[in-house]
């Protein structure tokens, strides 16, 4: 079965989609909690998630080396919670033995079960293989006396992703002003390098979204949460059994044991962050768990807002193409598509810019030249050549690059006049031709260069003749 033809596939009639207790109850209780099938319901474990109160006592872990081995001295001071996930939890602690702020991560005490236990440790091992500043590193392995395994990590400061996107007013904003379109996309960038990274080791994340992105507040980027991550094989693919990640996110084949999980996979799901960027909404809705499900193995193309930059919503569109095929191929092609719009914010920051700098030619032209005047005039037309000619080269689209250009030129052309240089007023015009020939004010400036080329030729024939006669004058007084 093709990969669009399972996509049409209803739910009902589609043995491959796997729908259990434990996905619809976690659905139930989040659309955009990570669920995985096989792992308990919610009242199965074998006692209630009661995390430890912020101001109660610390708690104190000595951590083992194996599951059946005894303490290894590695001892950690448990301090508060920081947040809790669908499988585990994790709190800020305190590593003793270099009094060092940590992270620790361990399963939550309602899904405390092998199945949880098991992809910690794989999230453990996965991790210590991955060495990139978008991902936090792994300092310790170790578990609990009741056979727990704990992560412990690097503690990582600063704001949850979604939170920072979902509101415009955070005070995170107020120490990073501008767009925010751009800083969304500039973070998106580097989570694309943190993914890319990985799928290079052939670890599939499958759980990509804002939840699971932390944004610091000196510009740190990192990409958390990898318990679901898996290991692909030599061709980059895997096949699975079961559905494991977020509903709202999930690509088609996600929800198929026939098509192979890809680099494409991890693809689609930043097309999804990428959707919720440009409209604040989840790329997968539905009002029950069938409906969700239906709206994953159909993604249908999203129509986009005029307020949408139309080549987001197209970037947006191919990533989270229904066939795999369809996509970008890798994170790397996604990125760069992003990377050529973020690259006409720049352009637009430069036009902007250099504009500037060109109302303030015209009004040095405005005004009579000194010497000094001079110069200054010459050092701003060269910042405004530069600057419309490099914004020319990016985003060669961008509108008002090439008349801000040819008016500088003109007023160069101009100035040139004004001070009797015809040489520099002449290589100007050249420079006017070589730009825009057809341009409609070309064949005024060269008349008028004809104009003053002829005055002043008139003007030396005056002065040759009046030489002429002085020195006649001379000759005959001298004769005399």
């Amino acid at each position: 079965m093709s990969s669009a033809d399972s996509s049409r596939s209803q739910p009902e009639e589609n043995t491959h989609i796997y729908l259990d207790e434990t996905v619809e109850c976690s659905f139930q209780q989040s659309s955009r909690s990570t669920i995985k099938q096989g792992a308990p319901s919610v009242g199965k474990a074998s006692k209630d998630h009661e995390p430890p109160p912020a101001d109660g006592p610390c708690e104190k872990i000595q951590l083992h080396a194996g599951r059946s081995s005894g303490p290894s001295g590695f001892e950690i001071t448990v301090n508060k919670p920081i947040g809790s996930g669908g499988m585990a939890e994790v709190d800020a602690a305190t590593q003793e033995s270099l009094g060092r702020e940590v992270a620790l991560k361990r399963p939550r005490a309602d899904r405390n079960t092998e199945d949880v236990a098991a992809s910690l440790i794989n999230e453990a091992r996965l991790l210590a293989n991955l060495d990139h500043p978008n991902i936090p590193p792994v300092h310790q392995l170790g578990f609990h006396e009741n056979g727990q395994p704990v992560i412990v990590m690097k503690r990582v400061y600063g704001y949850s992703w979604r939170t920072i996107l979902h509101d415009p007013a955070h005070p995170y904003w107020s120490d990073h002003p501008g767009g925010q379109l751009k800083q969304h996309l500039e973070i998106l960038r580097q989570v694309c390098n943190a993914v890319e990274y990985a799928h290079e080791k052939k670890i599939l994340h499958r759980d990509l979204k804002t939840d699971n992105v932390m944004v610091g507040d000196f510009g740190e980027v990192y990409l958390l949460d990898w318990g679901v991550a898996i290991e692909l094989d030599e061709k980059g693919e895997r096949t699975i059994d079961q559905f494991c990640g977020t509903l709202c996110f999930a690509a088609p084949e996600m929800l198929s044991s026939s098509i192979p999980l890809t680099r494409r996979t991890d693809v689609y799901l930043l097309g999804c962050i990428l959707h919720e960027i440009l409209t604040l909404e989840l790329r997968h809705q539905g009002d029950s768990l069938k409906e969700l499900i239906d709206k994953a193995l159909a993604s249908e193309p999203f129509e986009y807002n005029e307020a949408v930059p139309p080549a987001l919503g197209i970037i947006a569109n191919k990533a989270t193409h229904r066939d795999p095929d369809e996509r970008y191929q890798n994170a790397k092609d996604f990125r760069k598509a992003i990377d050529v719009h973020l690259s006409h914010y720049q352009a637009l920051d430069l036009l902007n810019s250099t504009k500037e700098k060109l109302a303030s030619l015209e009004e040095l032209y405005k005004k009579k030249t000194t010497k000094r005047q001079g110069f200054k005039f010459h050092e701003i037309a060269y910042l405004c050549r530069f600057g419309f000619q490099r914004v020319e080269k990016i985003a060669p689209d961008l509108e008002g690059t090439q008349a801000g250009l040819l008016r500088t030129l003109e007023l160069q052309m101009l100035f040139e006049l004004e001070l009797g240089q015809l040489e520099a007023a002449r290589r100007v015009i050249q420079l006017i031709r070589d730009t825009q020939p057809a341009w409609e004010r070309l064949e005024g400036l060269e008349t008028l260069l004809e104009e003053v080329e002829n005055k002043q030729h008139e003007s030396n024939e005056l002065s040759t003749q009046i030489q002429y006669k002085l020195m006649e004058e001379l000759q005959k007084r001298k004769k005399e």
